[in-house]
């Protein structure tokens, strides 16, 4: 159980200092894709089987709705208010929307639906940048509330899984710990400019989070647990590149 503990806050370490490089938006790339819910899913499928990791897969996707719903309150919110604002508007955005969600009992496909509603909303909504790019410096503050909230949020899914099942452990996955982190330092340090720069990044990282858990969702059954995730870690790098990419000329073309 502490090798499992370890390897969470080990992936948003790398992250973190991926971000200090190149700034906000590949900050929110890295902060959408599965870097706390890849290593969690693996672990409930070695513990539980394929099956558990498939339908939990299946409940993460569809509550990606409320990731969005979660960043376009944050964003909006963050032009008016302080932080603490923001923050309990997208809490209370994301937790009506995936309590929702989660009541309806989706397959793969429908879940698949919901998640890119949610993302395509988001990045329609969003508010735009009006200032040019400023270099990010992560306080190690943040850093050490990253490494604890990732840590909080494996181990409450690992035991929840046992007592709930993998309804309540997907939803649980799809929690926005590093969107509920890196917003809230970004607005207090930087501005709600910044913010909007960051959340139009995570939605980029969050097309790798749904490109994975849909392969899941449709693979850990059947294929088993070994080719499942392989297959779901190059769809959410392939969905990144992408997104990233397509996004990138949309926006300037």
């Amino acid at each position: 159980m502490l090798l499992r503990l370890a390897l969470v806050p080990a992936a948003i370490w790398l992250a973190t200092l991926a971000a200090r490089r190149w700034g906000h938006t590949v900050s929110g790339y890295l902060g959408g894709l599965p870097l706390i819910g890849g290593p969690i899913t693996l672990f409930l499928a070695l513990d539980h089987g394929p099956q558990f990791a498939a339908r939990s897969a299946t409940m993460t996707l569809a509550a990606i709705l409320g990731q969005g719903a979660h960043l376009l309150a944050f964003a909006h919110v963050a032009r008016r208010a302080s932080w603490p604002v923001a923050l309990a508007a997208g809490w209370m955005s994301f937790a009506i929307v995936a309590v929702a969600v989660g009541s309806l009992d989706p397959g793969p496909w429908l879940a698949l639906g919901f998640a890119l509603a949610g993302l395509a909303t988001a990045w329609i909504f969003l508010p735009n940048p009006r200032k040019p790019a400023v270099p990010a410096h992560i306080p190690r503050a943040e850093l050490h509330l990253r490494l604890a909230a990732a840590v909080v949020l494996a181990a409450l899914i690992l035991q929840a899984a046992d007592v709930f099942g993998p309804v309540v452990s997907g939803v649980l996955l799809s929690v926005p710990v590093t969107g509920s982190i890196l917003p809230p330092f970004t607005l207090a340090l930087y501005g709600a400019d910044s913010v909007a720069r960051l959340t139009r990044g995570f939605v980029v990282g969050l097309t790798g989070f749904t490109a994975f858990f849909f392969a899941l969702a449709l693979a850990a059954a059947a294929w088993g647990t070994l080719a499942a995730f392989t297959a779901a870690l190059l769809a959410a790098l392939a969905a990144v590149v992408a997104a990233s990419r397509l996004l990138r000329v949309a926006t300037h073309g």
